[in-house]
């Protein structure tokens, strides 16, 4: 692996580490103890029995941190990028960029579905129908195959969004159980 690759799986890593610690840092300044923080591969869950018992507001806010910390980081790498030019800022700057706006899309398994999930029950005074949240991620997984097959057909490299693409699906096809994942 040469050093710009290392550097780049360096700085997912130290992203992906900040976007989960502000979940845990809402979290906990909203009173939630005995948090289990679980890193996989594919991304993080961090779970509590309490959570579903949190009010909507309060888990919207939650959802929405971890990809805020990453799009302010991304936009404070790229004025960074514009005093020191380099290819470490812009690096780091994208992969927060990408990071942070993955994240939003409104998968179930996602911090954006869950933001979803909770602005629907906040309008409804409900929880979203299971089935509903497995049909939007069927949905959305079919339109993240389209622009894959898109970009390829251009000729641009899809590989990121390919394994994106497959890693939502694999998701969306599990059991869906509400567990609070950030």
């Amino acid at each position: 692996m040469n050093a710009g690759r290392a550097g780049a799986v360096g700085v997912l890593f130290v992203s992906a580490l900040l976007h989960e610690c502000a979940h845990l840092a809402l979290l906990i300044s909203y009173g939630e103890t005995d948090l289990t923080l679980t890193l996989r591969p594919g991304g993080a869950s961090i779970e509590n029995a309490a959570l579903s018992a949190m009010p909507y507001k309060k888990l919207l806010v939650c959802a929405l941190a971890g990809p805020a910390v990453n799009l302010l980081l991304a936009a404070a790498l790229f004025c960074c990028e514009r005093r020191c030019p380099g290819p470490f800022f812009g690096q780091a700057a994208r992969v927060n960029l990408l990071l942070g706006g993955l994240n939003l899309l409104p998968l179930s398994f996602l911090d954006g579905g869950r933001a979803l999930d909770c602005v629907l029950a906040l309008k409804r005074k409900s929880p979203v129908p299971d089935w509903a949240r497995r049909l939007a991620d069927f949905i959305i997984v079919l339109l993240l195959a389209a622009a894959c097959l898109r970009l390829r057909r251009t000729g641009r490299d899809a590989l990121y969004l390919a394994l994106f693409t497959a890693y939502c699906g694999l998701a969306a096809t599990r059991k869906s159980q509400f567990v609070a994942a950030f």
